[in-house]
C-alpha cells in the first residue's frame, strides 16, 4: 500500500528505547529538515491528512466530527477542521522532533498520544498509513533538500514515533477493557 512499514516491522520490544533507532546524525538530519516547515504547520499538516485520505480514504470514518457532509459513500472533510488538527498533529510531531534528545520524555509523550486516540477507534496498523503521506509531503516541500539520508533519517524517526504510539493504543484498550469489565462485572 505505499507503506514502508506494518505493524509486524515495527521493533517495540520492551526496553527497546530511542537510541535503538535513531542514530545522532538521524537526529540532527531530522532537527535540521524540520526547521523548514516551522512557518506553515497548519498547511502541512493539512496537505498531511489530504494525502493520507488519498491513499487511505477509509480512515476518513475516524474524523466524522469533522465532516461537513456526506454523498453516497464519500464522506467530506470540512478542510478547516482538518486545517487546524493537521496544524495539533504538526505542533506534535515538532515536539517530538525538539525532544529528540530527551528519550524519556518522548518516549511518555507518544504512549500518551496513542492511549489517547484509542477512544477514537484508532488501531494499531493503522498508524503506519502516516509515513508514507508524511514522507511525500516532506518530498515536496523540501525537493532536492529531501536527499536519501534525510528519509532514512525521517524513517527512523518515525518508526520509533509509531512503535510508542502503537504501545500507548494498546494501553488504551487494555485499560478501557479494564474499565468495563469493572461496570459490566465480566
Amino acid at each position: 500500500m505505499g507503506c514502508a512499514f506494518s505493524e509486524a516491522s515495527i521493533r517495540n520490544l520492551p526496553g527497546k528505547e530511542l537510541d535503538a533507532y535513531v542514530t545522532r546524525e538521524d537526529k540532527r538530519l531530522v532537527k535540521q529538515s524540520w526547521k523548514f516547515f516551522g512557518n506553515d504547520l497548519d498547511g502541512v499538516g493539512l496537505e498531511v491528512f489530504q494525502r493520507l485520505f488519498e491513499m487511505q480514504e477509509h480512515l476518513k470514518k475516524l474524523f466524522a466530527s469533522m465532516s461537513s457532509q456526506k454523498n453516497g459513500h464519500h464522506m467530506f472533510i470540512d478542510d478547516d477542521k482538518l486545517r487546524s488538527h493537521g496544524k495539533i498533529v504538526m505542533e506534535a510531531l515538532g515536539s517530538a522532533v525538539e525532544s529528540l534528545d530527551d528519550s524519556v520524555f518522548l518516549t511518555n509523550l507518544l504512549i500518551a498520544m496513542g492511549t489517547k486516540h484509542s477512544v477514537y477507534d484508532v488501531k494499531t496498523d493503522m498508524v503506519v498509513y502516516f509515513w508514507p503521506a508524511i514522507r511525500d509531503t516532506m518530498k515536496d516541500k523540501l525537493g532536492d533538500d529531501f536527499t536519501p539520508e534525510v528519509e532514512r533519517a525521517w524513517s527512523h524517526v518515525f518508526e520509533y514515533i509509531a512503535s510508542k504510539f502503537q504501545e500507548g493504543i494498546r494501553k488504551g484498550k487494555k485499560n478501557g477493557r479494564n474499565k468495563a469489565e469493572k461496570v459490566t462485572g465480566i
